[in-house]
């Protein structure tokens, strides 16, 4: 090798590091907010406190899965419940368990993904940049999903750790069937994560069809097995639960998809260029088809109301990938001209690496006020929860479950789910006027809105009654908590009773002593 080959080797490395840098930095940042918020007691998200809810009735073997026209409604699959609820069990708190499995699990993904590229073929440079574009993604356009109590990550961890055991066993009988099986697992986490199995069967179909037999006809098998385990187990209301009524929006689809387009401009243009490659080897065609279907299904499940960002990780991934590889074919190729010492993979890798350096620089400053509120934000929820603790007597509503949750009160109401049954005109067995009456439920939370005019889960009758029925005694940087103006007990004698049980609790009001 003579002297100007050496040095242009060495100049394409140092460009391939300053992109890992740039991206590897970018995670550390993104992480740094999830890892302080991680063992706080303080609200972050609607679905942490739902999800410890269904993990805690898992646990206590109650049921999972209410009759129609119940005030609570489940509409994930239950492998995660029994998940989280067990390490809840060990540590005392579904929420803070939730939070681990979740961190956890996207580790796992950006693990899997440097797996799976080595394992179909591709260098450790194109796998390791692969992992690092996904774990950027995942700690700044998914960072509201970073260490939170939600299943999405642990079903993601799942699917693609089956898609790695298939590919690292050569698609052989055995890598087929415990492939297929840990997929099963992923989908009984989350029903909607259809992209990778469709991938799969495109890839065995055009490498063997033997192999393609061996997937279709276990995978089919463990479906009915597993969907009759589950009938079982919960009955009718399960299968009925997972289409609870919800109203849908094509605005709210293209809305959304665009939203989500414009943050993966940065993978997008070199994955759309793969499409365009004349030849792709075998990883890119499963990439490319894995891309393909998790695109439509975003599109698809993003008009859903209360659908949020989750819907577009599986093209995020596949995106990740596709962008990578689309480098990978071009990454010996010289620049034109006088920047000939120069490859155009490096290159590229660089560009796209200083764009999402840049994005991720751009979130700094929210980063920076959300870490610094905190402290006020954790105190204001520990004195809501004694709150509730202390005066509901177990019959209080939350919009931000987790409050309950903390405050020992039951799961009495799920705001998202019944408001939805009225806007698409389902009515549920029990009014607003009986569930809002003041008696039933004693103590109401609702979330950060406009002061007055209540919440928009509900319709505005609902929140009619709410302010004609409810006095407010609380008011949070997170929400308002109102009070039944019909309390049965005073107010001396509800205080002194939640002092009281608060001494004996495990949780926020025995971490303020």
């Amino acid at each position: 090798m003579n002297g100007s080959a050496r040095d242009s080797l060495a100049r394409n490395a140092v460009l391939y590091r300053c992109a890992i840098a740039v991206l590897c930095a970018a995670v550390l940042s993104g992480l740094v907010e999830p890892l302080m918020a991680m063992t706080r007691w303080v609200p972050l998200d609607p679905n942490e406190g739902w999800n410890a809810f269904f993990a805690q009735i898992a646990m206590r073997g109650g049921n999972l899965y209410p009759p129609p026209g119940s005030f609570i409604v489940n509409n994930y699959p239950p492998a995660s419940f029994y998940i989280v609820g067990a390490i809840g069990r060990i540590i005392g708190d579904n929420i803070f368990a939730g939070r681990i499995v979740a961190l956890l699990s996207m580790t796992i993904v950006v693990v899997n993904v440097y797996l799976w590229a080595r394992a179909a073929g591709s260098a450790a440079r194109i796998a390791l940049l692969a992992a690092a574009l996904t774990a950027t993604y995942a700690v700044t356009y998914a960072r509201g999903y970073a260490a939170i109590n939600d299943p999405q990550w642990l079903a993601h961890a799942l699917m693609t750790t089956g898609m790695v055991v298939m590919w690292r066993g050569n698609s052989s009988t055995w890598a087929i069937v415990l492939g297929a099986s840990i997929m099963l697992l992923g989908g009984w986490t989350k029903h909607l994560l259809v992209p990778v199995p469709i991938a799969t069967t495109w890839w065995l179909v055009r490498r063997s069809r033997s192999a393609w037999a061996t997937w279709l006809s276990w995978s089919t098998f463990g479906l009915v097995l597993s969907g009759f385990l589950v009938w079982a187990a919960f009955g009718g209301a399960f299968f009925e639960s997972l289409h609870a009524a919800r109203q849908y929006s094509v605005r709210q689809a293209i809305t959304e998809s665009a939203r989500a387009l414009k943050c993966f401009v940065p993978i997008m243009i070199p994955s759309l260029a793969l499409l365009c490659f004349p030849r792709r080897n075998e990883r890119a065609e499963f990439a490319v088809a894995y891309l393909v279907s998790a695109a439509v299904v975003a599109v698809a499940a993003s008009g859903g109301v209360g659908v949020d960002i989750n819907a577009f990780f599986d093209l995020m991934i596949a995106g990740s990938l596709c962008a990578a590889f689309a480098l990978e074919a071009v990454w010996d190729r010289p620049l034109p001209g006088r920047f000939g010492a120069c490859h155009w993979g490096p290159v590229l890798a660089l560009l796209v690496s200083g764009s999402l350096g840049a994005y991720a620089a751009s979130l700094v400053p929210g980063v920076l006020r959300d870490i610094e509120e905190l402290d006020a934000l954790e105190t204001e929820t520990l004195a809501a929860t004694r709150l509730l603790a202390a005066r509901a007597h177990g019959r209080a509503a939350c919009e931000s479950p987790e409050l309950c949750y903390w405050a020992k009160n039951d799961f009495n109401f799920d705001f998202f789910n019944y408001g939805q049954r009225l806007k698409v005109g389902k009515q549920p067995l029990t009014p607003c006027e009986a569930v809002f009456d003041g008696r039933f439920i004693s103590m109401v939370q609702l979330d950060r809105y406009k002061h007055g005019e209540g919440t928009p889960q509900l319709p505005a009758s609902c929140n009619a009654l709410i302010r004609s029925n409810y006095r407010l005694v609380m008011r949070a940087s997170f929400g308002d908590v109102f009070e039944s103006k019909d309390a049965v007990e005073s107010k001396g004698v509800a205080e002194s009773k939640g002092v009281a049980e608060s001494k004996d609790a495990s949780g926020p009001g025995a971490a303020l002593r």
